[in-house]
């Protein structure tokens, strides 16, 4: 794996060294961005009639697809409290975070600054690191990945089991085992 490679995607620690920076008021959007997979547009097109809160499901308008297809995706069941506490704490009727993509990008860079996180991360990263994640936790299974992050094609799914650096270390394992 290149350099370039691994600047495209965040790891694990790396989030939580990002969350523990995170202005507390914007904690929650990156913590969904991450722990959906979103893209940033993704994000902040949710409103409140996107959520179903029995279900812990969002209703994410996927922009990069043909007819915007609307697709379910399942967050952790904490998450969606804390979701539901925000937007009853600040009165929120419609489209939950009142801030651009710009605003957003301009964030993010400043906290991975203040958290000395790589200077080349961009908010995709945590996306990236999310298909990472999915390709670790699932064994590789590429359709998971590819249904997670909402892709069309498998083709643009292949690279997350590329760099998954767990993944990497489990098969260099069963070499040498094998080799014993």
């Amino acid at each position: 794996m290149s350099k370039d490679e691994r600047s495209k995607y965040i790891l694990k620690a790396e989030f939580h060294r990002f969350v523990e920076v995170c202005p507390l008021k914007y904690t929650l959007f990156w913590k969904i961005v991450f722990n959906a997979g979103l893209r940033i547009s993704e994000c902040l097109n949710i409103t409140t009639k996107d959520i179903l809160y029995s279900e812990n499901k969002l209703l994410i308008k996927t922009l990069k697809r043909k007819g915007h297809p609307i697709i379910p995706v399942i967050i952790p069941e904490y998450l969606i409290n804390e979701l539901k506490m925000y937007i009853q704490k600040n009165e929120i009727i419609d489209r939950i975070w009142p801030f651009s993509r710009q605003y957003a990008f301009k964030m993010f860079k400043n906290i991975c600054k203040k958290s000395g996180l790589n200077s080349k991360y961009s908010p995709h990263s945590f996306r990236h690191g999310h298909g990472v994640m999915i390709a670790d936790v699932t064994n590789g299974n590429l359709l998971a990945v590819k249904d997670r992050l909402r892709h069309s094609s498998i083709s643009s799914t292949n690279w997350y089991l590329h760099v998954s650096e767990n993944r990497q270390k489990e098969i260099c394992q069963k070499i040498e085992d094998y080799l014993k």
